[in-house]
């Protein structure tokens, strides 16, 4: 067992191998009871905390499980998920780079408590200290009330949740061996599209001193009118009048799944398109005041580098799992106007048969959602941060694995074990089809991941860098 005494609490952690881990560590009041839809509050200070085991993870329906999903240990989930995970070298005042990583999950799912990362591993390997903290899901971290609710406010609270884990961060990090002057922000999927959302914020940029995101962007951002259409048919399917908070608070976690299933798409297009039916971040103009690209472009992060990535064939994950149905030309055509407008339908299905004269509909669907969805937004962000004065690198994660899954190409998700390096291979099943070329690539992300924490440079030119191809 290792002690740390902190600003926050005394930490009891244990050690795992060549790491110390401090597992489980609560950063905010935990939100349940009547705090269930409230931003988070601090904790008192002072006491012991035994951090030897994880926390629960955020309450969710966990997604389908394939033969070639990450594998994941069993794991507890509850309300009272405001807890955070760190790997250290040694809590020696050694002042060590810092990241903190967010899970993605379609901001419904996902936890800080898989292995797939290899945490020890990669904390000891590059001398590091690597954070990963969970924060509220689905209806509990993103269901937009205010507009019902005039008592509860609060939008983003997910957002909010991990502003409050950053906190703890700058505050404590140090007793574990970290630099809490040399930060960085990771996010993937909706854990970088909340991650990016923190740009627009009063004091998110102030938290953190470098970002690199994967998949997830300073974009898809809802009006709080959207939102609250949204709100409201949960509320109405929960036979929940405006303004009775007591029926939110009896409200069961298992009603809460429920009904957010209800009130979501699981299509990838119908999620994703403007005014999509999805939880997510919104502008409200409290806890979000601009759009966080519109930050980038006002130079919020102008000495803060950045990097963005994305895989080569993002949209495929959803078509992999069975979320996206039959796709024939009808359904391509509505697939188009649903992001550019009817107008722009004749020239895309021209767009795509002239770069995909022989793939079927769906292929030329998921290729346009790949594009619509991450590389347009990858582009964007970058020019973004450049016009605001700031540094940007991109990358395009292109590894593929070999049979049996060569099918799935390099989709969505699949360069998050890459860039920490693939120490829990055996995690990683589309890995282990090709486990030297797959270790080969990810030294090559991890090696980038770590220069980047050190120096604010990654180690390629300012373009797309492609990895794994």
């Amino acid at each position: 067992m290792t002690t740390v005494n902190a600003p926050q609490a005394t930490y009891h952690g244990r050690d795992e191998g060549k790491a110390h881990a401090f597992l489980g560590i609560p950063y905010a009041t935990q939100p349940v009871g009547a705090l269930r839809f409230r931003a988070p509050e601090p904790l008192a200070k002072g006491g012991e905390v035994d951090a030897t085991a994880f926390g629960n993870a955020p309450v969710q329906t966990p997604p389908p499980v394939t033969e070639w999903s990450i594998h994941r240990a069993d794991q507890g989930y509850g309300e009272d998920c405001l807890n955070l995970n760190l790997w250290t070298p040694a809590a020696d005042g050694k002042r060590r780079p810092v990241i903190v990583h967010l899970f993605g999950g379609g901001f419904a799912t996902g936890s800080a408590n898989v292995g797939h990362f290899g945490n020890a591993a990669f904390a000891a390997e590059n001398d590091v200290v690597l954070i990963r903290p969970n924060v509220r899901t689905g209806a509990l971290g993103f269901l937009y009330l205010g507009q019902h609710f005039p008592g509860l406010p609060a939008a983003n609270r997910s957002m909010l949740d991990l502003a409050m884990a950053l906190r703890w961060v700058r505050e404590n990090v140090e007793s574990f061996g970290g630099d809490p002057e040399n930060v960085t922000l990771a996010g993937m999927s909706s854990g970088g599209f909340t991650a990016a959302a923190l740009f627009g914020t009063d004091d998110g940029p102030s938290l953190f001193d470098k970002a690199w995101l994967l998949s997830g962007y300073a974009t898809r951002i809802q009006s709080p009118d959207r939102a609250a259409e949204i709100a409201e048919d949960f509320l109405a399917r929960a036979g929940i009048e405006p303004g009775d908070e007591a029926a939110l608070e009896r409200l069961t976690v298992e009603d809460i799944l429920k009904l957010q299933a209800e009130v979501v798409a699981v299509n990838l297009a119908e999620r994703s398109m403007p005014g999509g039916k999805t939880l997510a971040i919104l502008q409200d103009g409290v806890t979000l005041p601009r759009h966080p690209e519109e930050a980038l472009k006002a130079g919020v992060l102008k000495d803060k580098p950045l990097v963005l990535g994305r895989t080569r064939h993002e949209a495929r994950l959803w078509y992999a799992t069975g979320r996206m149905g039959d796709v024939n030309e009808a359904r391509f055509r509505d697939t188009v106007a649903r992001f550019d407008g009817p107008d722009a339908v004749d020239k895309g299905l021209a767009e795509w048969d002239a770069a995909m004269p022989d793939a079927t509909w769906q292929q030329k669907e998921e290729d346009f959602l790949t594009a619509r969805i991450y590389r347009r937004a990858t582009a964007s962000n970058a020019e973004a941060q450049r016009a605001g004065g700031g540094r940007v690198w991109t990358y395009e994660f292109a590894w593929e694995p070999r049979p049996p899954y060569d099918w799935l190409g390099a989709a969505h998700g699949f360069d998050e074990s890459f860039v920490y390096g693939l120490h829990a291979i055996e995690n990683v099943p589309v890995a282990q089809t090709d486990p030297d070329s797959a270790k080969a690539t990810a030294a090559e992300m991890e090696g980038a991941l770590v220069r980047f924490m050190r120096t604010g440079d990654p180690g390629w030119k300012e373009e797309v860098r492609v990895f794994g191809a």
